[in-house]
């Protein structure tokens, strides 16, 4: 069955499963190296891969707020500065309202600064953060849309961390360590949108993403966060979908 709300104010618009998506990140700002964007020249086969799979790429931004949030359905970490990566007490809360409309983090780690990705993931229960520092091939655990086909992923340099019982664990380092959870309705995660997490964001650059089924891996994610419900704000007013 399906409903529709209506509103003529300024306000947050949910669309249906699989409509194009928008896909926000930081600027060099907050980013660890020069090209290490998402928009940078180390991603481009992955904002490729995007692209294809019904996303647009928005411009980068420095801080996260409400009306940045409110523009993009999709926020994908990168590498995080060592020195400004970290989010402040407002962009915390700014992130956690756009979590709770529905919005996807996408969240990759590794070896540091793993201090800045727990200002985004603690509130979830995913903490703990450690380096682990491998450099080697994991493996699917689970089914799931995120790893259909997907025999294999390379990493460089990893992290390892914790989490609660709303996460599917959804695959391995290879080496007996957890790499990658998701949390989903489907999942008994209950704060309203999606999280993925990874440990390397290495295995997406365009150095690593031809390997194994690291190009797989990502067009599945892609294809993913552009699936469900897409958060997206809007002046002309709002539509609320259920199914």
């Amino acid at each position: 069955m399906r409903f529709l709300t209506f509103s003529v104010l300024l306000s947050v618009c949910a669309a249906p499963y699989a409509q194009p998506c928008n896909w926000g990140s930081f600027d060099q700002t907050r980013i660890n190296y020069p090209g290490g964007m998402l928009t940078g020249t180390e991603h481009t086969q992955l904002v490729g891969i995007i692209e294809a799979n019904g996303g647009t790429i928005a411009t980068p931004t420095p801080i996260l707020d409400s009306s940045y949030l409110g523009s993009v359905d999709v926020f994908y970490t990168s590498l995080l500065s060592t020195t400004t990566g970290a989010l402040s007490v407002a962009e915390q809360t700014a992130l956690q309202s756009w979590i709770s409309g529905g919005g996807t983090l996408i969240v990759t780690g590794d070896i540091f600064p793993l201090a800045a990705y727990e200002t985004f993931t603690s509130y979830y229960g995913v903490t703990n953060y450690a380096s682990l520092s491998h450099t080697g091939i994991g493996h699917p655990v689970a089914t799931h849309p995120i790893t259909a086909g997907v025999s294999s992923y390379e990493y460089n340099t990893e992290c390892g961390f914790t989490y609660g019982s709303d996460a599917l664990l959804l695959g391995d380092n290879g080496l007996g360590s957890d790499f990658m959870i998701v949390m989903e309705e489907a999942t008994g995660f209950t704060a309203g949108g999606r999280i993925l997490v990874l440990a390397d964001h290495n295995m997406f650059t365009n150095s690593y993403i031809g390997k194994e089924d690291n190009t797989l891996l990502a067009t599945n994610i892609a294809v993913w966060a552009c699936s469900g419900t897409a958060v997206r704000q809007t002046t002309w007013g709002s539509i609320k979908t259920a199914f």
